[in-house]
């Protein structure tokens, strides 16, 4: 499966970048890339207390979770196909917006 998504050009880029800034593009890489990217961000922000760091963590597990909705009806309904590693991906990436958004401390007014 993961080498239908390489050849049919949604590896790289999400099949996104080549279309808007050129096969040249230094966005131009592998979607497991931005991946490892992805998971390092959640990583060293999980590791930070704070509201910014919090809302930076749901803000990142949104991008995600928009692209997970992406690459699956790609791989559903354009390659008509099934990989149990990308579902697992989801399924992490839907995991870990759920925990985000669960750690995002409430805002509390200020009364006077």
């Amino acid at each position: 499966v993961i080498g239908k998504l390489e050849e049919a050009g949604w590896g790289q880029g999400f099949g996104l970048v080549e279309q808007v800034l050129g096969t040249d593009s230094i966005l131009n890489q592998s979607n497991s890339i931005f991946g490892c990217m992805f998971y390092t961000i959640q990583l060293l922000l999980g590791c930070l207390r704070g509201r910014w760091a919090s809302v930076l963590l749901v803000l990142s597990s949104l991008v995600s979770f928009a692209g997970s909705v992406y690459l699956a009806w790609i791989l559903f309904f354009v390659l008509y196909d099934f990989c149990i590693v990308c579902i697992t991906t989801y399924a992490i990436n839907v995991g870990l917006l759920l925990l985000n958004f669960r750690e995002v401390p409430e805002h509390k007014a200020k009364r006077h």
